[in-house]
């Protein structure tokens, strides 16, 4: 246990070094907001540390080493040095001082407190872990990038894997083994995720919070890192026996329709937690159920997978902060120059802030780290910018339209072109909108996701509303505005399907569950009418306008998956709803803390009986939603009755079977080599386990896997039928022709290979024959050519 606390300590130095190189950098970056980014120095200082390393290895100037990232290191603290070199840093010290201690021991805390429930739960053997431990090691032994496909031997990695990269880099540098750097990965994410949504609500609540922004930082940070949604307290009365069965029927969540099995304030050691994620029921004509995923982060961080969409995260709070520091700036830069984009066309090209192409570098990371990220930041900071320039010019300007959409130019397609090598080699599922015709979310379902933001947010913004009420230029906003929400799924699903689409999507909605897509319009329009009036006001207030920003994009991501989805592998809006949650379950969260700091200030200064009751109810329905991290992590961690490690690969006994094995190879076998091993199936831990744990390219791994990620299903066959007609050739020659074809050096054969192919003696012979046994034991036999 030793050696892991020394390592846990490696890895927390490593990330403050990084923190730290990269602080004068961030604090000009986010120099327009109230702690100049002061719990951003990790996210900025990993962000552009990898992106170094990987250009630089990318375009062949480096290999992937530790003395690689010690000079990415080095530069980005010159680079710190170079562009705070008008700045004594002494001066910014002082003024930041606190900000820094306060972020870097909050980050600390979260770390370590998730460690420690982590130490419980560490091990690397469900769902998708396998594929991402694969991926952490295939770029852990690969010296150039883009990686070799751990699971398609010859092929590099066709998946977004920056995350896995930057957490690669920390393992690297702080030279721990990959199976503790996955559990540290996971804990710097959680604690990166929790110092970014405090920073960010800390930030915007400044203004009317004072003393108290700290606390309201800290509320962001449960309401996006900790809470769960309000199903786990439905567990609770379930599992107590509360509640008559026409109100479990009325609930429809189908396992809470059954008699509980007992008491108390756990529901059970089993995977209850599971259904949270799993509220809304489609049902297609047919009568089927396709899933459909409504995950969110607290859900995320007690399963522990690695996944893109949770390492996108805290670097999505990045690009929020880098809004934000949009909005606050752009309002007193001066205005843009005017540029010759074509013959006799010009547009205002935006004025920028400090270090413009930091803009794009951040933004456009969200593409490299989970694709479906990056459209929804990028818009949300184009949108941020449009506003603050509003501000600027004082009016609606063909000058501020033409600048905006210069900014938005520059973002996108810098935000492209900047990783251009990934996505040359990067093969996406998506292949345009399909229409969302039966399918509809129940509003009782919508609201136990996302009940408590909606509780911080609706009668904030209803009293906005009333407030603003008789003012016809709020009336006119607000009917633009509905008749906008209303046209909005024709248009969506015109584009997906055509006049079929739309009649397609709007029977459905009429017919199916009408009331949730209604209520969205409504509320959507209320959100874009008052930001509207914002826009338009003589005095700028910027943190209350970001906040309504962030409603907004928020209602429209889960108003659009009513109608439209985006056609992937899976055929169904599983996939959409699933990413366009997580984004809006950070979007809402950020804004409803603002919305309660908001009604708080207004509350604790007028000493209103109507505030302090809704504060109230607020404060119960977050009782109620912590139930769930609790919970949850009790029964995933067993009760914390085991022996605590962080080490996620010690369930496989290192020194017997194919642990020992595993191990042997992995430190025999030289970096790149192709090894051959049975393809498994999905979500099978026991299968395609050597490729996964030591990173080295196998023939075919988990083949479902690769159809999802674009690879040609006749492709994956003809390597299923090479991989058989190896383990169970009859000829030596025939063997060595296929060894030959994909460049294999070793050979495994396991407790899997011999059931799957039934091999016998004489296949074991034929290998014999072209390869050499260089180990043997426990019933597992390595062999080398």
């Amino acid at each position: 246990m030793l050696n892991q606390i020394l390592a846990v300590a490696a890895w927390w130095l490593c990330l403050e070094v990084i923190g730290w190189a990269a602080w004068p950098l961030t604090a000009t970056f986010l120099g327009s907001t109230t702690s100049r980014g002061a719990a951003f120095t990790k996210h900025l200082g990993l962000l552009v540390a990898g992106y170094l390393l990987w250009l630089l290895v990318s375009l062949k100037l480096l290999e992937n080493t530790r003395a690689a990232i010690l000079v990415v290191l080095i530069l980005v603290a010159g680079l710190s040095l170079f562009v705070s070199r008008r700045q004594r840093l002494a001066d910014q010290w002082r003024a930041q001082r606190r900000e820094l201690f306060a972020a870097s021991l909050l980050f600390l805390v979260a770390f370590a407190g998730y460690l420690a429930f982590r130490a419980y739960d560490p091990f690397i053997n469900h769902t998708e872990q396998p594929m991402d431990f694969g991926f952490l090691n295939a770029i852990l032994r690969s010296r150039t990038f883009p990686p070799s496909d751990m699971w398609l031997s010859g092929y590099s990695i066709s998946y977004y894997y920056f995350g896995y990269l930057l957490m690669a880099m920390v393992a690297k540098l702080a030279a721990v083994p990959s199976g503790i750097a996955y559990n540290l990965a996971l804990g710097t994410i959680f604690a990166l995720t929790v110092t970014g949504a405090y920073g960010l609500v800390r930030d915007l609540t400044a203004s009317h919070a004072g003393s108290h922004a700290h606390r309201f930082g800290l509320l962001g940070a449960v309401l996006v890192a900790l809470a769960g949604n309000l199903e786990g307290f439905l567990e609770l009365l379930h599992a107590n026996g509360i509640g008559g069965a026409a109100f479990w029927r009325w609930v429809n969540i189908p396992a809470l329709a059954q008699a509980p099995a007992g008491g108390g304030w756990l529901p059970g050691l089993d995977w209850w937690w599971w259904r949270a994620t799993r509220l809304i029921q489609d049902v297609n004509p047919l009568g089927k159920m396709p899933e459909v995923i409504a995950e969110f982060p607290a859900f995320s961080f007690i399963l522990g997978d690695l996944h893109p969409h949770v390492m996108a995260l805290p670097f999505g709070l990045l690009a929020l902060a880098v809004a934000w520091n949009l909005l606050t700036a752009a309002a007193r830069l001066p205005e843009g120059d005017t540029v010759e984009v074509l013959p006799g066309w010009s547009i205002a090209w935006p004025a920028l802030p400090a270090l413009p192409l930091l803009v794009p570098l951040t933004v456009g990371a969200l593409g490299f780290l989970n694709s479906w990220d990056f459209p929804t930041y990028a818009l949300v900071a184009v949108a941020a910018y449009a506003i603050g320039r509003a501000w600027r010019y004082q009016r609606l300007s063909a000058a501020w339209a033409s600048e905006s959409a210069g900014f938005a130019g520059m973002v996108l397609a810098l935000g492209f072109a900047l990783y251009l090598p990934f996505y040359i080699g990067f093969r996406s599922q998506a292949a345009g909108l399909g229409v969302v015709s039966y399918a509809k979310t129940p509003w009782l379902q919508y609201v136990l996701i996302f009940g408590l933001d909606l509780a911080a947010l609706v009668p904030w913004l209803l009293g906005q509303g009333l407030a603003l009420a008789r003012q016809p230029r709020f009336r006119r906003s607000y009917g633009v505005a509905l008749t906008g929400a209303l046209l909005l799924p024709a248009a969506l699903a015109a584009s997906a399907g055509g006049i079929t689409g739309v009649l397609l999507a709007i029977f459905g909605s009429a017919v199916v569950a009408p009331w949730l897509a209604l209520a969205l319009a409504l509320l959507a329009a209320l959100v874009a009418a008052l930001l509207w009036v914002r826009l338009r006001a003589p005095q700028p207030d910027a943190a209350p306008a970001f906040a309504l920003l962030l409603t907004l994009a928020g209602l429209l991501l889960t108003f659009a998956t009513e109608f439209v989805f985006i056609r992937d592998s899976f055929g169904t809006r599983m996939n959409t709803m699933f990413k366009f949650y997580y984004q809006t379950w950070a979007l809402l969260g950020i804004a409803a803390a603002w919305g309660l700091s908001e009604v708080w200030a207004r509350a604790r200064g007028a000493r209103r009986l109507t505030g302090h009751l809704w504060l109230g109810a607020v404060a119960c329905l977050l009782v109620a939603a912590l139930y769930y991290p609790v919970a949850a992590a009790t029964s995933k961690a067993g009760l914390f009755s085991g022996r605590p490690t962080l080490d996620g690969t010690a369930w496989l006994a290192p020194n017997t079977g194919e642990g020992a094995a595993i191990a042997w190879l992995g430190q025999h076998a030289e970096d790149g080599a192709t090894i051959l091993e049975a393809p498994g199936d999905q979500y099978r831990p026991e299968q395609s386990r050597v490729s996964a744990w030591t990173g080295l390219p196998t023939v075919l791994g988990w083949v479902g896997h690769e159809g999802q990620w674009g690879r040609d299903g006749a492709l994956l066959a003809e390597r299923q039928a090479d991989v058989a007609a190896i383990y169970q050739g009859h000829s030596a020659a025939a063997v060595r022709a296929l060894l030959d074809k994909y460049a294999i050096e070793y050979v495994y054969v396991g407790p899997f290979e011999r059931q799957k192919y039934g091999l016998t003696a004489a296949n074991l012979a034929i290998l014999d024959r072209v390869m050499q046994r260089v180990y043997d034991q426990d019933g597992v036999v390595i062999y080398r050519r």
